[in-house]
């Protein structure tokens, strides 16, 4: 794994993480922020780590939500594993 890789995972938390696959979930940033019990605007700055991080914007704004991008839905399985491993 290159050092540029490495800096990019090392970005990644918890938190980042619970934040993506609550986005799959529930498909709007207001809502998972009441269901983290965070702020919209945490969830704005989380989705903008991940997305910096992945080089994809990972979700599409659209009137019933945000839409998983195809990269982001390849994501979900093994974000689920990491997460469910911790």
């Amino acid at each position: 794994m290159s050092d540029i890789e490495e800096i990019k995972l090392r970005r990644l938390d918890l938190t980042v993480l619970l934040v993506f696959l609550n986005l799959l979930r529930l498909r709007k940033a207001v809502d998972v922020a009441a269901h983290m019990g965070l702020t919209q605007s945490s969830i704005s700055h989380s989705l903008n780590r991940l997305r910096t991080i992945f080089d994809d914007p990972l979700f599409l704004r659209r009137p019933q939500g945000l839409e998983p991008t195809a990269f982001a839905l390849a994501l979900e399985p093994k974000i689920r594993l990491a997460v469910d491993a911790l």
